[in-house]
């Protein structure tokens, strides 16, 4: 069992997870959203093939609109 921490909270995996599959579990849409682990910007086009590992620290920006 792992547990990574998102946006501050904790959250336990029975497998390592793939950070695309985190997002999914947790409900988290990919559009207009930004992540890193460990403070690192992770592209995109890395989510499917980044796997956790235990203790990471993942945070996801949702952009917004303001003015």
């Amino acid at each position: 069992m792992i547990t990574v921490n998102v946006n501050n909270q904790n959250h336990s995996f029975k497998e390592p997870v793939k950070l695309l599959e985190l997002l999914e579990q947790l409900n988290i849409q990919a559009s207009g959203v930004a992540v890193a682990i460990n403070n690192e910007i992770i592209s995109k086009l890395k989510w499917e093939h980044t796997l956790l590992e235990e203790g990471n620290k993942v945070l996801v920006i949702r952009a917004t609109q303001g003015g």
